[in-house]
């Protein structure tokens, strides 16, 4: 019966990402930024939180926030909020622990480093968010085709093959209930139930499925729920 969820719930998990962008929900708003506000007190008038404002309109510091700006704001749903992480803010105390305990939402913007590495060498060329009317649920690295592909981190392979919009698709699974996914791939070079890594290469860039150019689609997500990936990978400059 395990293995029958197991099979169900990463079935479901690819049907989600079944394009390389979505619709977002029409009951999202935009809200643009008066003087004097913070991500704080939008947050608040929303009655969303500071992390999930954030990630969505890539903030990565609350002093980013200027008059003018427009910020999406998410519908208040379950299922468009972010969940939190059970490793938490100190990654190896949390991983050790038995349990997760429940916080309490913050209002400062939270940043999970350390665990994931960059995929690949190259130029951030689309960022998590809306874009072109659509929700785009990772990154997109301007790669030349060929390059290398690694595993971001330690894990196991769930799906290696192809998939409409995403052309050539590796999804691993990680502790805590995390993914990552990278797409577009000129060559998997990874199966389905290989143990990988941090730094493996798994694959090479290319431009199958969805794509105008070569380039690495990636996703980091905790179960279902897309994540931005600028808040866990490396600082870069």
């Amino acid at each position: 019966m395990g293995r029958v969820l197991k099979i169900s719930f990463v079935f479901v998990l690819c049907a989600v990402i079944s394009g390389c962008a979505t619709s977002y929900d029409k009951r999202g708003v935009y809200h643009k930024v008066r003087g004097g506000e913070s991500i704080q007190r939008i947050a608040k008038v929303y009655r969303t939180d500071v992390q999930t404002l954030a990630e969505y309109n890539n903030i990565l510091d609350a002093g980013d926030i200027k008059p003018g700006m427009r910020l999406y704001i998410p519908p208040r749903t379950r299922k468009a909020g972010f969940k939190k992480l059970p490793f938490g803010d100190d990654v190896a105390a949390a991983r050790d622990a038995k349990g997760i305990r429940k916080r309490a939402p913050s209002d400062k913007i939270k940043f999970y480093r350390g665990r994931f590495i960059w995929p690949v060498d190259g130029k951030l060329t689309s960022p998590f968010g809306y874009r072109d009317g659509r929700r785009h649920d990772g990154i997109d690295i301007g790669a030349k085709t060929g390059r290398p592909i690694k595993a971001s981190a330690a894990g196991k392979v769930v799906f290696a093959g192809s998939m409409r919009g995403y052309g050539n698709l590796i999804l691993l699974r990680h502790k805590d209930n995390m993914f990552t996914a990278y797409a577009h791939n000129s060559v998997n070079k990874v199966k389905k139930g290989q143990v990988v890594k941090q730094g493996d290469v798994i694959g090479k860039v290319g431009r199958t499925g969805r794509a105008s150019g070569p380039h690495l689609h990636f996703e980091i997500r905790h179960g279902q729920t897309a994540r931005n990936p600028l808040f866990f990978l490396p600082k870069r400059g």
